[in-house]
């Protein structure tokens, strides 16, 4: 049975239309169109949707068209449809790149209804100049309408106008123009805590300790709350930090300033970069303060100055993490450098990592490191002698499918020539039939069993591979008397500590014998098996 066309249907959108609560006119009017030459073009399809309301077309980091490419990769879509090229991306290059060859090497048809492009018109050949030149022209609108927004933005912010997404902790937006801010008193109450707890000389760490404790509502929580964020916590639950409260403490918002103009993107869908704070622009007295302006200056200055950093990165910072709660433990360099949790400071957690001695954590790696050479090795050389009966049961497969191969022509000949004694009146109907069917049934037994061999050599071909011998060369060529940045990188994935007896290290390499190497052991035994009960086949198809 034929199974249904999967069609996916993408629809994009740069900004909302306002109301959050509601879908954009311009997403329902895409979705009406393409729901339409759908229903006009195609018959018995299976369609998704995927759509992305309030992303730029600069870049992939869209959550729909992201589910849409992972999707595809998996072989999951037959053809793609969107309202105009622009509205799967404005980048010229990328979407070139998709056309000319991610998608037809995946066999997806993609199809632009009101640019008229139907990947499956120019099949074997690149887009039309048509095509390439409306690409280039949303690349160009796409950069012009940057600059555009850009500029716009900072004239309002450098007018006074309040132009960001979203609100800092302790304020929201006036519903009746969304570019004043207003204090939030539920919010502000938790912020005016914090600066008079710093007022008294309490630390950041010891202020997040008293807020998790007492089951203070982090900043997130309240977001979603308000249903304007979705996440999910890392660990048992969202809990207030030492460095978050530090962010709180230095933000001038708090004081009635706009700061603006901190980040710069150098190009269009790049990275943005945060510039020196002696850069940033501040508009002073832009709206109604929460802290009063001589208690933050106060504040600003008894925060101290950040001490430098001493000592290089250990090559297993941001590989271990807490067995507990799940964070990344953090490096304390004394003269016995050792690993700690910092969440259980903050939590109080009793089941954290206290502390575990860094020479040890090394010293059990290189041991493990070393241990793995070995073992390896003989991983290496099962694998190798598994491969090699593997090349040879393949040579005997060849040797099968010649025969059979020249076992079918013959067939066919033989067929060719009871036709002609038939067609002279050398052999009669009935005995031409007969013979016929005779020979018709040969050639299906053999045509089953050349596809068999077919299918048996096309999977051998598949496991007589290399892979894994990379892992092991790089294992004989390396004595392991250090722990480097290298070693850590290519190797483990992430260790999880529980105390210094109770480690799980998570390998990047695999601890097992490849699938492919255990499943032809296994056939091999069950063929051994066979022999000794007195099966008479001599080969597994």
């Amino acid at each position: 049975m034929k199974r249904k066309t999967v069609i996916a249907i993408y629809m994009r959108l740069s900004q909302d239309d306002g109301d959050p609560d509601a879908e954009s006119n311009s997403i329902v009017n895409q979705r009406h169109l393409l729901y339409s030459y759908v229903e006009k073009n195609f018959k018995d399809y299976e369609l998704l949707e995927f759509q992305d309301d309030g992303y730029t077309g600069a870049n992939f980091s869209r959550p729909g068209v992201s589910k849409l490419l992972e999707r595809v990769r998996n072989g999951e879509v037959d053809c793609i449809i969107v309202k105009d090229l622009s509205r799967f991306s404005r980048d010229y290059i990328e979407i070139g790149a998709y056309l000319e060859q991610i998608f037809p090497f995946a066999g997806v048809r993609f199809i632009a209804v009101n640019d008229r492009y139907d990947s499956n018109w120019s099949k074997g050949d690149v887009a039309g100049l048509d095509i390439s030149f409306q690409n280039l022209m949303n690349d160009l609108y796409c950069k012009d309408i940057s600059v555009k927004v850009k500029s716009a933005l900072k004239m309002k912010k450098e007018n006074g106008i309040y132009a960001n997404g979203s609100c800092t902790f302790g304020y929201r937006k006036d519903p009746k123009d969304r570019h004043k801010l207003l204090v939030d008193e539920e919010e502000a109450v938790i912020v005016r805590r914090i600066f008079q707890m710093a007022l008294d000389g309490i630390s950041s760490h010891k202020i997040a300790q008293t807020f998790n404790a007492e089951g203070v509502k982090t900043p997130i929580e309240y977001k979603m709350e308000r249903g304007i964020a979705a996440m999910a916590p890392k660990g048992k639950r969202f809990e207030w930090s030492g460095p978050a409260i530090c962010r709180m403490l230095r933000n001038a918002t708090y004081a009635g300033d706009m700061v603006y103009d901190k980040y710069e993107t150098p190009e269009v869908s790049g990275k943005p970069k945060l510039k020196p704070r002696s850069e940033w622009k501040i508009f002073r007295n832009h709206h109604e303060a929460i802290i009063d302006r001589d208690t933050f200056e106060y504040i600003q200055k008894s925060r101290g100055v950040k001490k430098a950093v001493k000592h290089g990165r250990h090559p297993l910072v941001g590989k271990m993490e807490c067995g507990y709660c799940q964070k990344s433990l953090k490096i304390e360099h004394t003269k016995n450098p050792y690993f700690f949790c910092g969440n259980k400071y903050v939590t109080q957690y009793k089941g954290c990592v206290d502390r575990i001695n860094v020479q040890f954590l090394e010293e059990y790696l290189l041991f493990r490191l070393q241990e793995e050479a070995g073992r390896q090795a003989d991983l290496y050389a099962v694998c190798m002698e598994v491969k090699n009966r593997m090349g040879q049961e393949l040579e005997v497969l060849y040797g099968r499918k010649r025969r059979e191969e020249e076992k079918l022509k013959d067939l066919q000949a033989a067929q060719a020539s009871i036709y002609e004694q038939y067609v002279f009146k050398e052999k009669s109907r009935a005995d031409y039939i007969e013979e016929k069917r005779e020979f018709e049934k040969q050639e299906e037994q053999c045509r089953g069993l050349l596809d068999d061999l077919g299918k048996r050599i096309g999977t051998l071909r598949k496991r007589v591979s290399e892979s894994g011998a990379d892992v092991y060369e790089y294992l004989q060529d390396h004595s392991f008397t250090e722990l480097t940045q290298e070693v850590v990188d290519r190797f483990v994935k992430r260790i999880m500590v529980y105390d210094e007896w109770n480690l799980e290290v998570e390998w990047k390499f695999s601890e097992e014998l490849p699938e492919e190497v255990r499943e032809y052991q296994l056939a091999h035994l069950q063929h051994q098996i066979r022999g000794k009960l007195g099966n008479t086949v001599t080969h597994t198809v």
